[in-house]
């Protein structure tokens, strides 16, 4: 509301007590002859600005708007940065303004759909700043945000240092001006929980009070999911505890060594007898011999016993908690989660569908992810993979990665190890989808940066194994390492940020 008054002649003033006068921007006062300013008691005193409103006048008005501004149109739990290191919102941000008079107490609240209430608080939420402070405060978090290391990077950074010196008090934001609310998405109990923002209409509600009298403002806006439909995160603060719900689409890819055709008796041309040929006898009676064990003519594992150790393998190599082997938590602008993954069938919102193979008495089967087939840059994944996790045992004619068209031979692969080779096979294949959404294609098939993302046996830049501690999930290496070492594997805590990071919340 704004006010001009204009007088032809003399204007006089007269107030019989104190005389108070506050803006929320300039006072900028010109005369033709002098300006005077005198203090009988005291002179005249310069302080900081202290902001003052009507004690007397009983009525008053509020209003609550929602940020509409891009700075603010998405939320990141942690305010998580993204990939290069960029600054991404923690905050649902609103603004209000209080006008014509102070008031005794400003609650806050956001309803759901149902009307029910997901967070209230008696006066408002930790971080209020004045709207005036909004630009510097924007340019400190620019500032102070951490520079992108790609040796050491940082996903999590403690931006909410940078709002303490801006953030007011309760008693501020009860006087007549203009205020910014940042609200971090916990509710009451100190828990964020993405499905409440999934395809969401909401609603902020607040109440301001004086003299036994309020006023209601509110205001609806719509939530979304803004990268991936496919993973929620619930974080529970006060127990240090971070879960995460990831919905994958396996389905039964079948089996092969275990068919059977019709051959030739012998070797003669042209044949005049025939008979039955089943493809376990593929496997040279020397091998046999050499190795001490019959080849597989019935399947030793189900689709449904290959499905429990693929959604096993995800949730211990994506876990970093108590029942990993070194892992054990997540470190969060110095605090330590646990941090869970559980892994769930569906065929509704989906990273994607990949069949589980079983395999024997043939050809070792290389492994692909989701996307490999239709990723332009997979040329690998599209020649000797298919988008199947292999279960590979058995009698395996081992086709050796690196030396491909030098080096063959028969092994046997027992089901111990080949389980345990299989948990880990599905955690990385699964893992590139993840990855590669959060850090783009070359990131998830280059293994970052270990071999050539198109011909992904040219592994040049593939690492040793660690001796000791964590195993990143994700690289080639260049070692084999013992299968009673691989508990050791995990997803390394970027990626697992980056997880977390893909369940950002478009706000509209």
């Amino acid at each position: 509301m704004s006010r001009i008054r204009i007088v032809k002649g003399k204007y006089v003033k007269i107030t019989h007590g104190d005389h108070n006068m506050s803006t929320e921007g300039h006072i900028v006062s010109n005369a033709a002859g002098e300006i005077r300013e005198k203090g009988n008691e005291n002179g005249i005193i310069y302080n900081n600005f202290e902001r003052k409103g009507s004690e007397v006048n009983d009525d008053f008005e509020i209003k609550l708007s929602l940020k509409r501004d891009k700075a603010y149109s998405t939320v990141v739990p942690f305010g998580i940065l993204d990939f290069k290191g960029n600054y991404e919102n923690a905050h649902f941000v609103f603004d209000y303004s209080l006008m014509l008079g102070n008031i005794d107490s400003l609650d806050f609240k956001i309803l759901n759909e149902d009307g029910s209430t997901l967070y209230a608080v008696k006066n408002l939420p930790e971080v209020v700043v004045p709207s005036r402070q909004i630009p510097l405060l924007a340019q400190d978090l620019m500032k102070k945000k951490p520079k992108n290391d790609p040796l050491q990077p940082k996903k999590a950074w403690d931006w909410k240092s940078v709002f303490d010196p801006y953030n007011i008090m309760s008693g501020d934001y009860t006087k007549i001006g203009s205020y910014v609310i940042f609200w971090d998405g916990f509710d009451n109990n100190e828990i964020y929980d993405s499905t409440k923002f999934d395809n969401k209409k909401l609603k902020a509600v607040i109440v301001a009070k004086k003299n036994g009298k309020e006023k209601t403002k509110e205001v609806e806006f719509t939530t979304n999911y803004s990268e991936v439909n496919w993973v929620d995160v619930k974080i529970d603060k006060k127990n240090k505890r971070i879960d995460t719900t990831l919905r994958v689409n396996l389905k039964d890819g079948g089996e092969e060594g275990l068919g059977q055709h019709v051959g030739p008796v012998s070797s003669t041309y042209p044949a005049k007898e025939y008979e039955i040929k089943y493809d376990w006898e593929k496997v040279p009676k020397k091998v046999i011999s050499k190795w001490g064990k019959e080849p597989i003519k019935y399947r030793t594992r189900t689709y449904k016993d290959l499905e429990k150790l693929s959604i096993e393998g995800l949730n211990y190599h994506w876990g970093r908690n108590q029942n990993h082997a070194v892992a054990k938590d997540l470190k969060i602008i110095r605090e330590s989660y646990e941090f869970y993954l559980n892994s769930i069938q569906s065929n509704k919102n989906t990273i994607g569908t990949i069949e589980l193979v079983y395999n024997t008495n043939g050809n070792w089967m290389r492994s692909g992810n989701p996307g490999s087939i239709k990723d332009p840059l997979t040329i690998g994944g599209n020649i000797f993979s298919r988008q199947a996790i292999c279960y590979n045992i058995g009698y395996i004619y081992s086709l050796e990665w690196y030396e491909f068209y030098k080096k063959n031979n028969w092994r046997y692969r027992d089901e111990s190890n080949e389980d345990i080779e299989f948990k880990e096979t599905s955690a990385h294949e699964i893992g590139h989808e993840i990855i590669k959404k959060y850090g783009g294609t070359i990131y998830s098939y280059g293994h970052k940066e270990t071999v050539n993302p198109v011909f992904q046996y040219e592994n040049s830049n593939a690492i040793p194994y660690p001796k000791t501690g964590e195993i990143d999930l994700m690289p080639y290496y260049t070692d084999w390492l013992d299968y009673s070492e691989r508990k050791r594997i995990v997803v390394s805590e970027k990626d697992v940020l980056g997880l977390i990071w893909l369940t950002k919340i478009s706000i509209k």
